[in-house]
C-alpha cells in the first residue's frame, strides 16, 4: 500500500532539475479525491506487476500516471527504480531526490535515507548536457530554447544539467527569425550544445513595387489663334480635294498628249497611202485614217477632262492657302492655261 504525504514545496533547483530530465510536476500530496485514490492505487499495483515482469516501459508509464493522480512517496521510489532499470539515470536520480525530500518532510526517516542513498549512488553515472546560447539572442523578443520540447529557463543556459543518455533535440525560435534545431547524442560522456545567433527570416510575400504617382492632369489647351502675319489654315478636306483634282488633271493631260501624238502618227501613215483624201485607193489607208480620227477624239476628250480637273484643283488650293511647315517651305499648285498651252506648275517659296 502506498503512503500519501502532505503537500511539499520543492526547492527551485530541484524543480529545474525535474524539468530538465522531463518529469511532469506531481500532483499536490494528499489532495486527491476518493475516486482518484482508487484509480491511483490500481495504476500503482499494475505498475509494480509490470516492473517485476521486466516490462519497464509500460511499468514506468503506469507509475507516472498513478503519481500524477495521487502523489505518494512509495510511488516515487518505485518510479525511480523503474527509471534506473530503464537506463534513464538522470530521471531516476531526480526522482529519488524528490522521494527523499518528500519523505523527510513527512517524518519518514527510513524512506528519506533510502531515497538519498539511491540518488548518491547514481551521481557517478550521470551524464550532463550544457546548452550555451549566443549572447545576441538574449535581446531578441520572444526567444526560447527547448530541449525535447521542454522550455529551458534562462537561468539554466550554460549550466551542466543531468540528462538521460541518448539523443537530445535542441530547438531555438523567436518571432521573425529562422528557427534553429540541433540533435546531439549524450551517452557515456557529457556534451555541449551551442545555439548560434538566430538569422532574421526573409519574408515570403512578394515585394510590392510602388508605382510612380500618376502625372498631373494636363491643362486644357486653348485653341491657338493665327497671328496677324500668318494666313488662316486651310481645311484639310479642301486641300486633299484640290490635290486629288490636280493629279487627275495631270493624268488627263498626259493621256491627251499620248492620244494626240498617236493620232498624228496614224494620220501621217494614212497620208502616205492616201495622197488624195478623202478617197483612199487602199483599205489600209482608210483604216489608218479611221484610227487617226479616233485617237484625235480621245485626245480632245482627255485634254478637256484633264484641263478642267487641273483648273478646279488649282482653284481649290488657291482659295485655301497652305500652312508653312516647320521647314519653311511653301508649296502651291498653279494652273496654266493659254491659247497654245494647258497645264499646271508647282510653285514654292523658302
Amino acid at each position: 500500500m502506498r503512503l500519501g504525504l502532505p503537500s511539499v514545496t520543492r526547492s527551485w533547483r530541484h524543480a529545474c532539475l525535474a524539468a530538465a530530465v522531463g518529469l511532469s510536476p506531481a500532483a499536490a500530496y494528499g489532495q486527491a479525491t476518493a475516486e482518484e485514490k482508487v484509480a491511483a492505487e490500481a495504476l500503482f499495483d499494475e505498475g509494480k506487476r509490470l516492473l517485476t515482469e521486466g516490462q519497464l516501459a509500460q511499468a514506468c508509464e503506469k507509475l507516472e500516471q498513478s503519481q500524477r493522480i495521487d502523489a505518494a512517496v512509495g510511488t516515487l521510489l518505485y518510479l525511480a527504480e523503474c527509471f534506473e532499470k530503464s537506463g534513464r539515470t538522470a530521471s531516476a536520480w531526480a526522482t529519488f531526490r524528490e522521494a527523499s525530500s518528500a519523505a523527510r518532510a513527512s517524518g519518514q526517516a527510513d524512506r528519506a535515507r533510502i531515497g538519498q542513498e539511491r540518488a548518491s549512488r547514481l551521481e557517478s553515472r550521470l551524464v550532463r548536457l550544457t546548452i550555451r546560447v549566443d549572447n545576441d539572442n538574449a535581446g531578441v523578443d520572444g526567444f526560447q530554447v527547448k530541449r525535447r520540447g521542454e522550455i529551458i529557463p534562462k537561468g539554466l543556459w550554460g549550466v551542466p544539467v543531468p540528462v538521460d543518455p541518448g539523443e537530445q533535440l535542441i530547438e531555438a525560435a523567436a518571432p521573425g527569425y529562422q528557427p534553429y534545431s540541433q540533435r546531439i547524442t549524450v551517452d557515456k560522456q557529457s556534451g555541449t550544445a551551442t545555439v548560434p545567433a538566430l538569422i532574421k527570416a526573409v519574408s515570403s510575400e512578394p515585394a510590392i513595387s510602388k508605382a510612380p504617382p500618376p502625372p498631373p492632369p494636363a491643362a486644357p489647351m486653348s485653341p491657338s489663334l493665327p497671328s496677324p502675319d500668318e494666313p488662316p489654315r486651310p481645311s484639310s478636306a479642301q486641300s486633299v480635294a484640290g490635290i486629288a483634282l490636280g493629279v487627275v488633271g495631270l493624268v488627263g493631260i498626259g493621256a491627251g498628249t499620248y492620244f494626240g501624238l498617236h493620232a498624228r502618227a496614224k494620220n501621217n501613215d494614212a497620208k502616205d497611202l492616201c495622197p488624195v483624201p478623202p478617197k483612199c485607193p487602199t483599205q489600209d489607208g482608210a483604216d489608218l485614217g479611221d484610227q487617226a480620227n479616233r485617237a484625235a477624239v480621245l485626245s480632245n476628250v482627255t485634254f478637256a477632262v484633264g484641263g478642267a480637273a487641273l483648273v478646279a484643283g488649282g482653284l481649290l488650293l488657291l482659295t485655301a492657302p497652305t500652312r508653312r511647315h516647320q521647314s519653311g517651305l511653301d508649296v502651291r499648285f498653279v494652273p496654266v492655261a493659254g491659247a497654245r498651252e494647258l497645264g499646271a506648275q508647282v510653285a514654292g517659296s523658302f
